[in-house]
């Protein structure tokens, strides 16, 4: 893997991500591999990095998927990014199964901003009237 960033990323399972790669579609087209798995969108700011967006590619590849969100035909918060020069992205190889159980975990324990289905905007908790 080259060396390309200066930082590595580690999920808090301690799995060493392939990446990251800046996310531009040079990159995508030259690090992204056209195999299925989980990928993550993420933001360095200073030491700090936060995961912004993940998603899995099981019925397209990984190079498929980010390729579409780099070009705005995929999730419309990745597509709405400006400058992507604090973006980066990574990936882990892995079945199915993996790729949605890795997803699901980091949707619901680490609520990635870009993660938010439009239905869910204007989502009411409850409908008890006071």
């Amino acid at each position: 893997m080259p060396a390309n960033n200066g930082f590595t990323y580690m999920d808090h399972y301690g799995r060493k991500w392939n990446g990251p790669f800046h996310f531009n579609l040079n990159n995508i087209i030259g690090n992204a591999p056209r195999e299925f798995g989980v990928y993550q969108v993420i933001k360095k700011n200073g030491n700090q990095q936060e995961v912004m967006y993940i998603g899995i590619a099981t019925g397209k590849t990984i190079l498929e998927r980010l390729r579409s969100h780099c070009t705005g035909l995929g999730n419309k918060h990745i597509a709405g990014i400006g400058n992507t020069s604090e973006f980066w992205f990574s990936y882990w190889l892995c079945d199915p199964l993996s790729a949605k159980q890795i997803e699901s975990n980091v949707i619901t324990n680490q609520k990635p901003p870009f993660n938010i289905r439009s239905e869910y905007q204007h989502y009411i908790e409850s409908i008890y009237i006071h």
